[in-house]
């Protein structure tokens, strides 16, 4: 009759180990999950980024673009007066008789 405990035992280790084995696997599989999810949220977040700096990128550009038509403006403005004050000293000349 010693060889009951020892089976018992046998048994019992047997058992033991197998849910052992269940929770480990359990384990590994939320992990895995966990990781999944991470990698989703991740992706999701680039996107989000990536939309973002298309979205920054465009309206550097438009502003590079309005500044430069500004500077153009200001440029033809400035033409516009040297021109005028050519005209005004020529008038000026003419007047006095030079």
């Amino acid at each position: 009759m010693a060889f009951i405990p020892l089976a018992l035992g046998t048994i019992f280790q047997m058992i033991s180990q197998s849910g052992i084995d269940a929770a480990q696997q359990a384990m590994l599989t939320m992990d895995e999950t966990d990781q999944l999810m991470l990698q989703a949220q991740e992706l999701r977040h680039q996107e989000l980024m990536d939309a973002r700096s298309e979205k920054f990128n465009e309206a550097i550009q438009e502003r590079s673009e309005r500044m430069r038509e500004r500077e153009l403006l200001m440029d033809l403005d400035m033409s516009d007066r040297k021109i005028d004050d050519k005209i005004t000293k020529e008038w000026i000349g003419l007047i006095r008789g030079q």
